[in-house]
């Protein structure tokens, strides 16, 4: 069974119905899924040092846990491309959702490994092969 990092913010309605939605598709697949969205060190006080630090080291060791990382992108968030940016450096590979039209940072677009725009396509994808499916729109 491949591990998947999910990337993704959820500070809004449309963030955390996405990111429940690749929960439940990706671990539909047959993968074993970590979300930062459900592992939030609960044992320390929200937002203070204690809790940052438990946070970070969290998903930076389950990021090197995974085989892969999925990063939803669909607004700019500063955690999600610190993590895409993190998995490059680390050789993971990097599938990329974005159910919006707009035109994407090319430091994303040309990291990812594939570029997905449904959840139709992600459910099609053969995640053992792992193909490359590059981003083919526009690039600021």
């Amino acid at each position: 069974m491949k591990k998947v990092y999910l990337a993704s913010g959820w500070f809004n309605e449309n963030q955390e119905r996405r990111v429940a939605e690749a929960e439940r598709v990706l671990r539909g697949l047959g993968l074993e899924v970590f979300s930062p969205r459900e592992n939030q060190c609960e044992e320390a006080e929200f937002g203070s040092k204690e809790w940052r630090e438990l946070v970070f080291d969290n998903d930076i060791n389950h990021i090197d846990w995974a085989d892969f990382v999925f990063a939803i992108y669909d607004e700019e968030d500063a955690g999600t491309c610190m993590e895409i940016g993190y998995a490059y450096a680390t050789g993971k590979p990097i599938l990329v959702f974005n159910e919006q039209e707009k035109t994407l940072n090319l430091m994303i677009t040309d990291s990812l490994t594939a570029y997905f725009e449904s959840f139709e396509d992600v459910k099609a994808y053969d995640f053992k092969v792992m193909k490359h499916i590059p981003y083919t729109g526009s690039v600021i």
